[in-house]
């Protein structure tokens, strides 16, 4: 996302620290020209399309909608609960480090939205109280970023869509992993990213064509990844129910092996909206690599195109044949 689209509101920042009694936290002023505003604008801005992030609906009657904040006037008091659910976690939850926690009340395109950043070992800023009390950042460099953890967790919430995208940041407690943000801050249930989605249908699409097409199966590879490249460009949207009705329009059996694998991989049959770094993704160039480790990037468009190249399969290895394209090395 283009950080000009988003208007930044309120921001809160917080100390979290199990070793304290409460967590510390206050409103921070707003300084458009500051270079820590800069940092924390470039911070919502960059994960907020991210294709990795997780994701959830919640109902009034969940906990979460009893938190949410109604508008910017009443964001403290959910930056209080949230703070103090941190705190308490903390205490029992093994592999949750320390660090600074960072509340944004914005409007992005007319909406609200409510982010949260929990930054561990800070290589820049490190949350302290001066000499008043009250909590500030500082720059520090001693508080390194471990090369075993991210540098962040997030989450971001869109009151109006009830709605919840998120990292998936996991830590032990009574020994078991947990989603530490979604199942005991918010205590939400999440459901697979669109990154992650986007790969279980290509690998249920990939698994039905080894096992139901022979010569053919090069074909239906690439006509199964120019359609969904098209459409994804055209309408926005990954469809697993209009893959099954038309790459696997002629074969029964690869319907039946399709229905199958996607029960068994919990590919949900409603479309998929995908984002435009998703739909960037998908059109992206065909790599065919040769036994010898050669390796071909191919335009989406020419994959099927009879007049640039000849697949044919044997014995499980594919044959290509490149027609004189008037190509030149680069």
């Amino acid at each position: 996302m283009n950080k000009s689209k988003v208007e930044i509101d309120r921001i809160f920042i917080s100390s979290i620290d199990a070793a304290k009694k409460y967590v510390d936290y206050n409103e921070w002023t707003i300084d458009q020209d500051g270079e820590i505003y800069q940092y924390i604008i470039q911070l919502f801005a960059h994960n907020f399309d991210a294709t990795n992030a997780k994701k959830a609906d919640y109902h009034l009657e969940d906990f979460i909608a009893g938190i949410v904040p109604e508008d910017a006037d009443s964001f403290e008091a959910f930056v209080d609960v949230i703070t103090e659910e941190m705190h308490e976690l903390l205490k029992e939850a093994y592999g949750l480090s320390a660090g600074s926690g960072l509340f944004v009340f914005a409007t992005v395109e007319e909406q609200p939205v409510i982010a949260f950043f929990k930054l561990n070992y800070q290589a820049k800023f490190t949350c302290e109280k001066d000499e008043e009390g009250k909590v500030v950042w500082r720059k520090d460099v001693r508080l390194l970023p471990s090369h075993t953890q991210k540098e962040y967790d997030y989450f971001y919430i869109s009151p109006y869509e009830r709605k919840v995208w998120m990292s998936d940041m996991r830590c032990m407690i009574d020994g078991e992993s947990v989603d530490y943000m979604a199942e005991r801050i918010l205590q939400i249930n999440l459901n697979k990213s669109e990154k992650e989605t986007v790969q279980v249908i290509q690998e249920a699409v990939l698994d039905t064509i080894r096992e139901c097409y022979q010569e053919e199966a090069p074909k239906k590879v690439f006509e199964y990844r120019q359609a969904v490249a098209e459409e994804a460009k055209e309408n926005g949207i990954v469809n697993p129910v209009r893959i099954q009705e038309t790459i696997f329009a002629d074969n029964e059996k690869a319907k039946e092996r399709f229905t199958e694998r996607s029960e068994d991989l919990q590919i949900p049959q409603k479309p998929l909206y995908v984002s435009p770094k998703t739909q960037r993704t998908l059109a992206k160039k065909q790599k065919i690599v040769t036994k010898n480790g050669i390796e071909i990037l191919v335009p989406v468009e020419y994959l099927e195109d009879k007049n640039v190249f000849d697949y044919k399969q044997e014995n499980g290895m594919v044959s290509i044949r490149i027609h004189d394209v008037n190509g030149s090395l680069k």
